[in-house]
């Protein structure tokens, strides 16, 4: 696949067929993540590859902390639907920044978080397309923030966690989502 042809095929996924991932396919996409550009070289992301038990006891861990959070009151959003898709997938990736403690532990220097997150942006960014490319699908997950606490301890770390993605293949093909115009997004200055 060319390079335009998988950002513009790449979809949010929701809902997964529930055939495995081998391994290899796994790892091939994990080669790619890592090759993703980072400031200063920092290559500041750790991936977690939960399958299984691992993956089913991060979504049970998830339901509770959101299910505690309704309870006391709080709009958890789509959190739920997305616990659901997440249990369908076959492989779940957690993302952390390694050079950031957890945003509940400590604060790291605001230039250098910034140029850390990027940078893991850019890799779950080619984490997708590589997926893609694969003829598999996506979806970059922030609802685990809801439990950003519970996961960190779970994992006993006390990293930034900064998202999940969920890869499986798809059981659905969603249309193109709307898209702001180049005009409303971009200014030329001369």
């Amino acid at each position: 696949m060319k390079t335009f042809d998988a950002i513009y095929a790449r979809r949010s996924i929701r809902k997964f067929k529930s055939q495995e991932i081998d391994r290899d396919t796994v790892e091939k996409i994990l080669r790619a993540t890592i090759q993703a550009p980072s400031g200063k070289n920092r290559q500041p992301w750790k991936l977690f590859v939960l399958q299984a038990k691992a993956k089913d006891d991060l979504c049970e861990l998830m339901e509770k902390s959101i299910s505690k959070l309704k309870d006391s009151g709080i709009n958890t959003g789509s959190s739920e639907y997305t616990v659901r898709s997440m249990k369908q997938a076959p492989v779940l990736i957690l993302v952390f920044n390694t050079e950031t403690r957890s945003t509940h532990r400590a604060k790291a220097g605001r230039y250098m978080n910034l140029v850390d997150v990027q940078s893991i942006g850019g890799a779950i960014q080619t984490m997708l397309l590589a997926a893609e490319d694969m003829g598999l699908g996506t979806l970059w997950i922030c609802d685990v923030f809801y439990a950003d606490k519970e996961i960190c301890d779970h994992f006993k770390t006390d990293r930034q966690l900064i998202a999940a993605v969920s890869i499986g293949y798809k059981d659905e093909s969603p249309e193109p989502r709307p898209r702001k115009s180049l005009n409303e997004v971009v200014e030329w200055r001369e």
